[in-house]
């Protein structure tokens, strides 16, 4: 995976929402509603993409409850199974942020926030890092060290990765240029826009 493919992860996986993540050997799939269109300039009319990391070295996670002073607590045991159970639970809210692919180290695993540890035998490389406000009760943070990463779309087809890229480009240009969204019609631009992508638009309230 070359820098510009990273970063244009960082731009088609912005605002998706997260479903469902399955561990198989070596190889974790995530299951994620995304925001993109096709070469005619129209929203996909399936949304659905699995992006499948194979030669996964590592999965962590935290779980971590938030109480009613709005501080978060001690991260709480969960095993992969209780992790799928509070994605079908409580989960499937956007993750944003531009970074989700050899982003940084976030805090809480600095901090060895963890609830879940799990070592799977591939050889790494590679980061994806995820997340779900969880109605505002609850935080989840899972990341996995990947060797490779393809997508596939709503019906197990493999997708290009540089198209699947280029799709949430499109779709992220039109939003700019103030093309209206069935899908997310809570996005708008700013104005002016900003040089960087993080800053040049607002989510309102659902």
């Amino acid at each position: 995976m070359i820098p510009e493919q990273v970063d244009g992860l960082g731009v088609a996986l912005n605002e998706a929402d997260w479903h469902d993540l399955t561990v198989d050997g070596d190889t974790v799939s995530a299951l994620l509603t995304v925001l993109a269109r096709d070469e005619n300039g129209d929203e996909v009319a399936d949304p659905r993409r699995t992006l499948r990391m194979s030669g996964c070295a590592r999965l962590v996670a935290s779980y971590r409850a938030v109480r009613a002073d709005e501080s978060v607590s001690e991260p709480l045991a969960l095993d992969l199974d209780g992790v799928r159970a509070v994605l079908r639970r409580s989960g499937g809210t956007p993750i944003y942020g531009w970074q989700f692919v050899d982003a940084p180290v976030p805090g809480w695993l600095r901090s060895h926030q963890l609830s879940l540890d799990r070592l799977l035998g591939g050889v790494g490389g590679h980061d994806l890092t995820l997340f779900q406000d969880l109605q505002g009760k609850a935080h989840l943070d899972v990341r996995v060290w990947f060797s490779d990463l393809s997508v596939l779309d709503g019906t197990g087809h493999p997708l290009d990765l540089d198209a699947f890229i280029a799709a949430g480009v499109r779709w992220w240009d039109a939003m700019y240029a103030g093309q209206r969204s069935d899908r997310a019609p809570g996005i708008v631009a700013l104005a002016p826009p900003r040089r960087r992508w993080r800053d040049r638009f607002r989510r309102t309230p659902r």
